[in-house]
């Protein structure tokens, strides 16, 4: 009974004492937690990002270029961000600007060091009147210099010799091209060759072409040749002299033209009667990447509506737009003062896990970009370092980034052991006085039974 007695008291002072308050992380309710990139009380091991673009809530700036041609679409290909766009969802003949899909077909498919050999059939099945580079039939280019001459001049039967080689004849690669629209989220494409000569059953919108220029440009070889000025095919045996020099069709690259645009970075024209002038443009501009198309240009006064277009479409960007840091994982998003924690430590900055850079409007400063915070109500001690407290969410002009909010340093809980010794101390002396309280009723009891039993002694 004694033993009992003792054991039930320790365990009361025990669980009374703070050596049952386990570390807890910062935890909010399950449905914050499940909006975290990281469940919340994680530590955070990679920067993670997720984005949105609710392209309602972008605002259109005053002074939009006034462009001629019949279809246009301009995007940062990294965001997403549209800037400009006019009938982009239209059906549209694409002429050679059709090439980008061939050329990204073989990116995939082939090494640049491979060998093809021009055909009888890939010289013969080009009309007269479209460009060629003057391949011989019999002789054998690598893939690269096949890659040249169809970007750099157009060369239209150096599509078919690549055609020929990735799928066995134009038919099978075309069908291989519309698959592979379709896998890009192309919405109308719908090709016949790898070229653009003019078919009715060859088409596209300037948006599938964007999203095909988009992809060409993960390609490094893709983006030396589109900005490449001149080109010359190799000599061979069947063609010994090393004068098929051509230069690219593309005007915006020459500083000697009244067409030149210096943060031009590429990519491909393209004209047919029916297509009327074309052209998939590239630019960057202080870290700031586009992709134009322009389809269904004329020739007005000796300038071409698809070089015109495309540099009012850039220049209006670069004069709205900037490239620009709205979010410093060096900065705090807030300062909390944690519970239970120690003196030493409990100031804790919240801080991003990572930067995060986009394009704005440049009256659009990591000072005014609106920012939504969601944090715990209450944070408790320990913390540790990086741990995942909560996230942030950054919207710009349309473009929505979300992060995780971590704490910048570890909090360490304010120790107990003083109070836990003093617990200690006081069931022992509880005990003690316990134990001595019984030995004295122990004692007390012995007394009263031997005076008991000396007075039932009988008398002599």
């Amino acid at each position: 009974m004694k033993n009992r007695l003792i054991i039930s008291i320790l365990t009361v002072c025990f669980l009374l004492s703070p050596f049952c308050v386990f570390a807890q992380s910062a935890e909010s309710d399950p449905g914050a937690a499940a909006n975290s990139l990281y469940a919340i009380g994680e530590i955070a091991d990679e920067a993670r990002v997720t984005f949105d673009y609710e392209i309602d809530a972008q605002k259109t700036p005053d002074g939009l270029p006034q462009v001629s041609c019949r279809a246009v679409y301009l995007a940062d290909p990294v965001s997403g961000k549209v800037f400009f766009e006019k009938n982009a969802h239209q059906k549209m003949y694409p002429a050679s600007t059709t090439k980008l899909l061939t050329a990204l077909i073989v990116l995939e498919n082939c090494s640049m060091d491979e060998t093809a050999v021009v055909s009888q059939n890939a010289v013969r099945a080009v009309p007269a009147g479209y460009v060629t580079a003057n391949l011989r039939p019999g002789e054998s280019f690598s893939i690269y210099t096949l890659l040249q001459a169809l970007l750099i001049p157009s060369a239209n039967e150096a599509a078919f010799v690549l055609a020929e080689h990735v799928s066995g004849s134009t038919e099978a690669f075309a069908e291989r091209c519309n698959q592979r629209a379709e896998e890009l989220g192309c919405e109308m494409l719908h090709f016949v060759n790898p070229n653009g000569i003019h078919d009715e059953n060859h088409y596209c919108s300037a948006y599938d072409l964007y999203l095909i220029a988009k992809e060409c440009r993960k390609f490094k070889v893709f983006n030396e040749i589109v900005k490449t000025k001149s080109f010359t095919v190799p000599a061979t045996a069947i063609y010994p002299a090393s004068d098929r020099t051509y230069q690219n069709t593309n005007k915006l690259l020459f500083p000697s033209s009244v067409e030149y645009y210096a943060a031009c970075t590429g990519m491909k024209t393209g004209y047919t009667p029916a297509a009327g002038e074309c052209l998939v443009g590239s630019s960057t501009d202080n870290k700031l990447n586009l992709i134009s198309v322009v389809l269904g240009g004329t020739v007005r006064d000796g300038v071409s509506e698809r070089f015109s277009d495309t540099t009012k479409l850039f220049t209006f960007v670069y004069d709205n737009y900037v490239y620009r840091k709205i979010a410093d994982k060096t900065v705090s998003v807030a300062q909390i003062d944690v519970s239970k924690a120690t003196k030493k430590t409990k100031n804790l900055d919240v801080v991003i896990q990572t930067n995060i850079a986009t394009v704005v409007p440049k009256n659009i400063t990591k000072n005014n970009v609106p920012v939504k915070i969601d944090l715990p109500e209450k944070l408790k001690a320990p913390i540790q370092e990086n741990q995942v407290l909560g996230t942030v969410t950054y919207s710009a002009d349309g473009l929505v980034y979300t992060t995780n909010l971590v704490a910048q340093h570890a909090v360490k809980k304010n120790p107990y052991w003083l109070y836990n010794l003093l617990v200690l101390l006081a069931v022992i002396v509880i005990v003690f006085v316990i134990l001595e309280k019984r030995q004295e009723q122990k004692r007390r009891r012995q007394r009263a039974q031997r005076a008991r039993q000396r007075n039932r002694r009988p008398m002599r």
